[in-house]
């Protein structure tokens, strides 16, 4: 399992002082303010270590300050990153959730036949969608959602496909 969380996205700059909206991929962004360093990760892969300067809300919306970006054009440069941590450092998961991480790599199983395997993943309007491989090399995607996921087993490896047709 990744060590590194992928938590949340820097998205465009907020005022004048270098602050960037964030994006959490979850619920609960509390967790965030306890951080002192974060590593953001680029379209490309490469990574880089940021210390935060700040995190607060401004009403529903995350705001953080990555200590050196102090205007909105510097700041800029971060946008789309995505804001790893370390899994120790993550939101808590509540019975029955998942890091989509740990999702990657598991087979999609429907009445015990393998029919594809978690890629990658983005993040849907309704719900995550997992980027899925067919055996003939074919990609798919398939919400997150409980009309067409069913057990999820970690240990196994396995998530269970409730719909086989969405695969077609």
């Amino acid at each position: 399992m990744e060590e590194l969380l992928w938590t949340a996205t820097v998205k465009a700059p907020f005022g004048v002082n270098g602050e960037v909206k964030i994006h959490p991929h979850n619920d609960d962004c509390a967790y965030l303010a306890k951080i002192k360093e974060v590593v953001l990760r680029a379209k490309d892969g490469s990574e880089q270590t940021f210390s935060i300067e700040s995190f607060r809300m401004m009403g529903s919306q995350p705001l953080m300050k990555f200590a050196g970006f102090d205007n909105p054009e510097d700041a800029r440069v971060l946008n789309g990153r995505h804001l790893m941590v370390p899994r120790k450092w993550a939101a808590p998961l509540k019975k029955g959730q998942y890091y989509v991480a740990d999702l990657i790599g598991c087979a999609l199983v429907h009445d015990g036949e393998h029919l594809a395997e978690v890629v990658s993943s983005v993040d849907g309007a309704q719900a995550v969608m997992l980027e899925v491989r067919s055996p003939d090399g074919s990609l798919y995607m398939v919400p997150y959602l409980k009309e067409f996921i069913g057990e999820v087993s970690l240990e196994d490896r396995t998530i269970e496909l409730k719909t086989p047709w969405i695969l077609a």
